[in-house]
């Protein structure tokens, strides 16, 4: 079942940005086994998740993180979400056409390196930007951090680019500025 809308049912999102093909709707519950028991920004993250399971930016969207930081690399002064991941149901055995699911995308993170194995102790992907590359959740912080796989597959050079899940999904836009 998808659910075809634009983002103005989602408080989180933008009324201007079209956000569609979610997956099938979740419950607290089955958010529940995918994430831990506490960490900074849970109430916001299954609030959205309840809304909207996943999802795929069709006509684009971005985030600046000069928002929030000083962005000394232009390279990450937009970076384009392609989609946020979904939460994959028991009865479900494959992922939707539009989007991964969470524990697929933790899972072919995980054998990445030792040192990922620790980073995905604490950190949960929920969204992508179409080329392969994720956002992830602090668990300890409730930081938002972009890994770009192209330039190093190093949890350490992880970039943050929102000090929480609400200002991050705040300030996703539709267009590049």
């Amino acid at each position: 079942m998808n659910n075809n809308y634009k983002s103005n049912s989602n408080k989180f999102l933008d009324n201007d940005i079209l956000f569609e093909n979610s997956w099938k709707s979740v419950s607290l519950s089955e958010i529940n086994e995918i994430v831990p028991d506490e960490f900074p920004g849970k109430k916001d993250f299954i609030e959205f998740y309840l809304t909207t399971n996943g999802g795929v930016f069709s006509k684009g969207a971005y985030i600046y993180p000069n928002n929030f930081y000083e962005v000394l690399n232009k390279d990450y002064y937009s970076i384009e979400i392609g989609s946020f991941y979904h939460i994959l149901l028991i009865e479900d055995e494959a992922d939707s056409v539009y989007t991964t699911s969470i524990e697929r995308a933790k899972d072919r993170r995980i054998d990445y390196s030792e040192e990922f194995e620790d980073f995905v102790l604490f950190h949960i992907p929920f969204a992508d930007n179409h080329a392969d590359n994720d956002f992830w959740i602090d668990i300890q912080t409730g930081e938002i951090k972009y890994m770009d796989y192209e330039i190093s597959s190093d949890p350490k050079d992880a970039i943050i680019v929102a000090p929480s899940f609400p200002d991050f999904c705040k300030h996703i836009q539709a267009k590049l500025k």
